[in-house]
């Protein structure tokens, strides 16, 4: 049925321990799903706090050891047993609590919805998801959809980008008159700039590999677009230096920023890296005058968020059973259904044979003997092979066949 790999900011001990190992597991998962013939869809979800691949399968114990060949190739011993791998229903229900928000950094956060979708849609079009992990994926933006709606669990809620805003307030007090810095212009990098709003920075510079999107994004915030190349003037013309890139790999490293200080005597700098993997040289925090602050930063600031969302979270998971229960029953009922389709097939043939014989019949016959004759034609066909199978099962002592018979036919009070 379902089996998926995980490996989480739970699980990793904070985002600092996801740092290296994502990177590996997205150049092996997609090569490891296409080669394991046991798995026959697949579909991959990778955000800023996780990285998870859900298959369907018709073997789960086969698809469990290609699982477990991937975290001992992607995963370092040293860092310990950062993933874990669920199956069917606890699958599904993990699954529902992530595009919930629930299991997210920053609880009940919306960024996780949309990236799911993205995901989704993606592996759709590549070829990677069929009919039951699109049934799976399509119920799940239901039920987020459904949290969304029904509870108050996003309502006013945090975004990592606004969590990383709110640790810069801690820091300075007001961002009012300081100098701020986005190194970035994608879909993190604009949640940070939707929460700078009303924060009456002095002035705020967009920096990106991609000048048109730092354009784009400066202009939102009526601020200033540099060119990548001017990452060292963009940095020592800041206070605070927001990081928010795609890259795979440091791009703030310690002798520039070590240059770019010079010029700023004892003037603080503060850094905050919501990349994953980290953006920003880990050794840049040890320049004086100089402050780093990395996604595990936001620890507190999630766990005071989850402390005032104590009602809306047994909301959520309440909603999250009930859609449990609805696949259990659909998933019950699926081997009754297929009958039922089959049957209704096998006695339409029946039925539309038989009428097209009375409609013959009926251009030389009276009316009342070929609708006799169609009625008793039609029910000697519907009965025959039941009354042939309900012989031979009493023939062979086979009394739950005849039990079957009496109840499907609600004969057991006659």
């Amino acid at each position: 049925m379902i089996v998926s790999f995980h490996v989480t900011h739970a699980s990793a001990g904070g985002v600092e321990g996801l740092n290296s190992i994502i990177t590996k597991l997205e150049k092996s998962a997609d090569e490891a799903m296409k080669g394991c013939e046991a798995v026959n869809e697949y579909l991959v979800v990778r955000t800023c706090n996780r990285f998870e691949v859900y298959t369907a399968t018709e073997d789960n114990p086969t698809v469990k050891d290609v699982f477990k060949e991937l975290a001992a190739g992607c995963i370092p011993p040293e860092a310990g047993n950062v993933h874990f791998v669920e199956e069917d229903q606890r699958s599904i229900k993990h699954l529902f609590r992530v595009i919930c928000g629930l299991e997210s950094l920053i609880v009940g956060e919306d960024q996780i919805q949309h990236q799911i979708r993205d995901s989704y849609i993606s592996a759709r079009a590549e070829g990677h998801v069929g009919s039951m992990l699109s049934y799976l994926f399509d119920h799940a933006l239901v039920v987020g959809k459904r949290v969304r709606s029904e509870t108050a669990l996003n309502k006013g809620a945090v975004s990592v980008g606004s969590a990383a805003v709110e640790l810069a307030e801690q820091r300075f007090g007001t961002l009012d008159g300081k100098t701020v810095a986005i190194l970035g212009a994608g879909d993190m990098a604009t949640v940070i700039a939707k929460n700078l709003a009303g924060k009456s920075p002095k002035a705020v510079i967009v920096s990106n590999r991609t000048f048109n999107n730092a354009t784009i994004l400066a202009e939102q915030l009526n601020g200033t677009a540099m060119t990548w190349d001017r990452m060292h003037e963009v940095v020592a013309d800041s206070d605070l230096v927001l990081v928010a890139t795609s890259a795979p790999h440091c791009v703030v490293h310690y002798g520039n920023v070590l240059e770019a200080m010079a010029s700023r005597q004892d003037r603080q700098l503060l850094f905050i890296d919501v990349s994953v993997p980290r953006n920003v040289e880990k050794e840049v925090g040890d320049i004086p005058n100089v402050s780093l602050e990395t996604m595990d930063s936001l620890q507190n600031i999630a766990m005071e968020n989850v402390a005032k969302r104590t009602a809306e979270i047994k909301e959520a998971e309440h909603i999250i059973r009930e859609e449990l229960e609805k696949i259990e029953k659909e998933r019950a009922e699926s081997t009754a259904n297929e009958l039922i389709r089959a049957l209704s097939i096998k006695l339409g043939k029946i039925k539309e044979r038989e009428l097209a014989t009375a409609k013959t019949r009926m251009k030389s016959a009276e009316p009342e003997q070929v609708l006799d004759d169609f009625s008793r034609a039609l029910l000697n066909n519907l009965t025959s092979e039941l009354y042939i199978n309900m012989r031979k099962a009493s023939r062979n002592g086979d009394w739950d066949t005849c039990r079957a018979v009496r109840v499907l036919f609600g004969l057991e009070g006659d």
